[in-house]
């Protein structure tokens, strides 16, 4: 195990890195989370860890200052920033990682890898250099992260690919239900958005596309995505009840013209077709994530083959309390269809 420690002023951030190393780095041991500078040092004194996640831009007292309390670092290092990449060569130039934020679980991965490889803190001259560096250029940095806090942290939603838990949604038979009674069909649509904004928000994700009666959400981690998923079933399921279907997977996003893309979305909205009201369905990359935690339980309802999806997508259902378990003998959705004996004859 490693033993590490996450320092950074952000509560929400903290929680996210703690849930990303649970779920991909099961190896990595967060031994205490500090959220200022001064309880960082004080939990680096007390559990002498391996490795430190290291935010840059505190009060008080920034990362940089808080690695020169130190004569030699005594731990690696990975900084987590909101800053362009080129904003911290001197990070990099000493062979010290950073991540991103909002953090890739990739890149993470990635990171604590190196850690694991090597498990070295850096070598004195590299220590030097950098602290070197910011003593010399600390206009330049200056300079750098005023311009950095004009604008947005991110990089822009064009430029942004990441791996990511696709969570698809939509309300069955809304089509039938607005032909029969406007009014009702009004109530249901601003209970769901409600209720999809609220507890999207307390786990962490983000509402992506629209679709009207059903949206696109995604996060940062499996587990949050399934406990959104059931909250906002469990929520939806007292009156006026919302006949919601829930469909998830992992896969690679990127962002055109304001929208989210990516095979793994094809997939998640493969998976949300078959679905019924009440349903929570899921693929195996998100079984795997989950499987250990013991308050999901989950089943697996079969293989099946999607239209415009290259291989057969295993299967699940969430098993929890209060929602519906269906039979793979009565799913419908986006499949492709079965050529028949006489088609074949043809080809």
């Amino acid at each position: 195990m490693i033993k590490a420690i996450i320092i950074d002023d952000e509560v929400h951030c903290i929680d996210t890195l703690s849930i990303l190393l649970a779920d991909y780095c099961p190896d990595v041991e967060v031994v205490e989370k500090c959220v200022s500078p001064k309880k960082g040092l004080e939990a680096i004194e007390s559990h002498k860890p391996e490795l430190v996640f290291l935010d840059i831009e505190m009060p008080m007292m920034n990362g940089f200052e808080l690695l020169e309390q130190f004569k030699q670092i005594p731990f690696c290092v990975i900084f987590t920033t909101s800053y362009d990449q080129y904003a911290i060569k001197a990070i990099h130039v000493c062979a010290l990682d950073y991540l991103l934020k909002p953090i890739d679980a990739k890149e993470l991965i990635a990171a604590v890898h190196k850690v694991r490889a090597n498990k070295k803190p850096p070598a004195e001259e590299q220590f030097k250099l950098l602290m070197d560096q910011i003593r010399n250029k600390k206009n330049e940095l200056d300079n750098i992260a005023s311009i950095l806090n004009r604008n947005t942290a991110a990089l822009p939603l064009s430029q942004q690919r990441r791996l990511a838990a696709i969570l698809f949604t939509d309300i069955a038979g809304y089509t039938a239900m607005m032909q029969q009674d406007e009014t009702r069909a009004l109530t249901i649509i601003k209970r769901y958005s409600s209720v999809l904004k609220k507890v999207t928000d307390v786990h962490s994700g983000e509402i992506l596309n629209d679709y009207g009666d059903g949206n696109l959400c995604v996060f940062s981690s499996a587990t949050q995505a399934i406990q959104c998923a059931l909250t906002i079933q469990q929520q939806l399921s007292a009156e006026p009840s919302v006949p919601l279907r829930i469909g998830l997977h992992i896969g690679e996003i990127f962002f055109e013209d304001g929208k989210v893309f990516g095979d793994g979305v094809n997939v998640a909205s493969r998976i949300q077709s078959l679905g019924q009201a009440n349903t929570i369905l899921f693929s195996e990359e998100i079984q795997d994530k989950i499987k250990n935690v013991p308050t999901l339980r989950s089943t697996f309802i079969g293989s099946f083959e999607f239209k415009n999806v290259e291989k057969p997508v295993g299967v699940y259902a969430l098993t929890n309390d209060g929602l519906l378990i269906p039979e793979a003998k009565m799913l419908t959705g986006k499949l492709k269809k079965k050529s028949s004996w006489i088609g074949s004859l043809f080809r």
